[in-house]
């Protein structure tokens, strides 16, 4: 798995905005990328509100996960500026609990990663180990609120295989996860971003964490 060590979240907003702008002139049509909710968020957004309107245009946005009570992960991106986007003709779509959803391959994916090593709102322990539902219910999260949806490891699988995926470990509170996932010794069950390790997917680890 490949490492990208970044100082500052300027570095990130510079990062995601190269990356997008590649993108587009490597593939033509609509660009399928999907974002999380969190603090995380407020730097995709301003790297592409930083875009070209002419790719700004093409951009369908997913989002991996979304909380069903409280403050709402859509509300931080709306904050970050996503608004202004949506103006200028990015789309944007929520998980849906209807299966019969359309969620097209993902060209680019871009992650949080938690403490506990979690993303979207898949947690440690708290997932069987087999279900096919792309799109899932949680009733009673191990962090508030307690009920979410959310893109599920089926979902991940099915629409990010061939994706490019970012897998951001900021601050000094995520050091002991990106340890624990290099160190290469846990699965989904204990680490949930080992999937995407187990899974052998094109991921890079994005951090701020120094030596």
């Amino acid at each position: 798995m490949k490492m990208v060590k970044i100082v500052n979240t300027q570095d990130l907003v510079s990062l995601v905005q190269k990356d997008i702008e590649s993108l587009s002139v490597q593939k033509e049509g609509d660009l399928y990328i999907a974002l999380p909710g969190g603090r995380s968020a407020a730097s995709l957004i301003e790297a592409m509100l930083n875009l070209p309107s002419q790719v700004v245009q093409r951009i369908r946005l997913f989002l991996v996960d979304e909380r069903l009570e409280g403050e709402k992960n859509i509300d931080t991106l709306l904050e970050a500026g996503l608004q202004n986007l949506l103006d200028n003709g990015t789309t944007i779509l929520l998980p849906s609990l209807q299966e019969t959803l359309p969620i097209q391959p993902f060209d680019r994916v871009y992650l949080g990663i938690g403490e506990d090593g979690h993303f979207a709102s898949l947690f440690p322990g708290s997932w069987p180990e087999f279900d096919y539902t792309m799109i899932k219910e949680i009733a009673n999260s191990p962090k508030p609120p307690k009920r979410r949806v959310t893109l599920t490891y089926h979902g991940f699988l099915h629409t990010c295989k061939d994706a490019e995926i970012f897998l951001l470990f900021l601050g000094e509170g995520k050091r002991d996860a990106l340890f624990r996932l290099l160190g290469g010794n846990e699965d989904m069950h204990t680490l949930p971003s080992s999937f995407f390790v187990e899974e052998h997917f094109n991921a890079t680890i994005i951090t701020d964490l120094q030596e």
